[in-house]
């Protein structure tokens, strides 16, 4: 059973259920209210180099099709989102019981997964940059980066965190979060494939 851990229910919940109301009360409003309007300059330098080198990434989606869409949206998960935090999270306490090559293989395929959705929500990119909302400290040294889109339109919140370079282990978009996502889907592969880890990795990855 994929259920989210203590630590989960005394942060993670907490989080989301804010960045929901972001979202709920408006991009613009409800992310000025939760994170403060400084200015990206304000912020951790580390958090504005990892919005510029994700717009750097962003502008060549515009007007990209088939695989350069497709590896530009592969450089956008490599470098931008800690996987390995993200596909531990959505596997919950079934993570301790698999081996370490099933890990690896669900890891790849969660990889894959998140490709797919970077090119879905991005097929109508006009290449223009996120925009920056605020920040938030978080706890143990987490930064909440509020960004929002133009074309196509979305609110994203990144979860930062990194002793050196940042990377996020979620994201929610429009109040939906990367994690839960992933949990939901890997749920949903298991029960049509009676539990078994290896079917619903392989189901994943396609």
């Amino acid at each position: 059973m994929l259920r989210p851990s203590a630590g989960e229910k005394q942060l993670g919940w907490v989080i989301l259920r804010a960045l929901r109301s972001c979202v709920a009360i408006g991009a613009m409003v409800g992310c000025a209210v939760l994170f403060g309007r400084a200015s990206a300059a304000q912020t951790d330098p580390r958090v504005t180099e990892f919005l510029a080198s994700l717009n750097r990434t962003i502008t060549e989606l515009a007007g990209q099709a088939g695989s350069q869409a497709s590896s530009a949206c592969g450089r956008i998960v490599a470098s931008a989102i800690n996987m390995d935090a993200v596909t531990w999270s959505a596997l919950g306490q079934m993570w301790e019981r698999i081996s370490s090559q099933q890990r690896a293989a669900y890891r790849a395929a969660a990889q894959r997964w998140a490709v797919r959705d970077c090119l879905r929500r991005n097929q109508d990119n006009s290449g223009h940059p996120l925009e920056f909302s605020g920040v938030r400290e978080g706890e143990a040294g987490e930064h909440l980066l509020a960004t929002r889109s133009s074309e196509p339109a979305h609110t994203v919140i990144w979860r930062l965190r990194g002793s050196g370079r940042v990377r996020a282990v979620d994201v929610v978009i429009d109040g939906r979060s990367m994690i839960l996502s992933l949990r939901d889907e890997t749920k949903a592969l298991l029960d049509r494939n009676n539990g078994d880890i290896d079917m619903a990795t392989e189901a994943l990855g396609r």
